[in-house]
């Protein structure tokens, strides 16, 4: 019987020009695609990833994690070199280890952290990783919202799910924002996500602060999981970070 060996990566991609990390039947414009065949034509084998989690179109990630099984030994360090002479150059694995074979890149995974860019001022470098925000903001009443969603485990108002096996629920472990020039980089730590959550958080904590929408309003519908009139932010200011083993 041939031993099989499960491998963890690391990996960094600008998710730009992709429609999202996970595998498509209409596209073959993913992450998940591109690296699953540059794997499997140096081991000579189909490949399938697991995936940590499931970024959205044009979402970028520092640290997005995957396993996959194989039977070959694998020479790490010749193994990141070839795999990435392969991969376009806005994709790279930064690590590959040797893990359990109970270790699963999404189960075993304990948080993930996102960050969400905003600039309030127009720029031209880097102006493709942040939202362009035109509008003042009242940080009051953004903190009053920031505090209902840390003790809020219900987000069904805040995501694009139309079903969900966990009843919509997720944990925050943290969420706050830090004000650093003419930028707002937010942090939102949790133990899952949902479809566009993030997005939606920040799309929905601009409105709160700029006064378009009632506070009270808004908590009185996610406490009732109800659809609310907010935006979802665009996807090319969102990183995922890290993920938590």
């Amino acid at each position: 019987m041939l031993k099989r060996y499960n491998y963890k990566i690391n990996i960094e991609y600008d998710g730009e020009n992709y429609k999202g990390w996970q595998k498509q039947k209409n596209t073959k414009e993913t992450i998940q695609e591109y690296i699953e065949n540059a794997i499997s034509i140096l081991l000579k084998d189909n490949i399938k990833l697991i995936g940590a989690g499931r970024t959205d179109a044009e979402v970028n990630a520092y640290n997005q994690c995957a396993n996959f099984f194989s039977d070959k030994l694998i020479d790490t360090k010749k193994f990141l070199h070839s795999i990435n002479g392969i991969l376009p150059h806005d994709i790279t694995v930064k690590k590959i280890q040797k893990v359990n074979s109970e270790f699963h890149a999404r189960y075993s995974a304990k948080k993930r952290e996102y960050i969400y860019k905003i600039t309030l001022f127009k720029k031209s470098i880097e102006n493709k990783y942040f939202f362009h925000l035109k509008y003042k903001l009242n940080f009051k009443l953004v903190d009053e919202f920031i505090e209902f969603l840390k003790h809020n485990e219900y987000f069904k108002s805040l995501c694009k799910n139309k079903t969900d096996k966990y009843n919509f629920r997720c944990k925050i472990y943290k969420l706050a924002y830090k004000l650093r020039k003419d930028e707002i980089i937010i942090t939102i730590i949790a133990d899952r996500f949902l479809h566009s959550m993030v997005r939606g958080i920040v799309g929905c904590m601009i409105d709160i602060g700029r006064e378009k929408t009632k506070l009270e309003t808004i908590k009185q519908k996610i406490k009732k999981g109800e659809r609310l009139k907010t935006f979802f932010v665009p996807g090319k200011a969102l990183f995922l970070k890290q993920i938590y083993y």
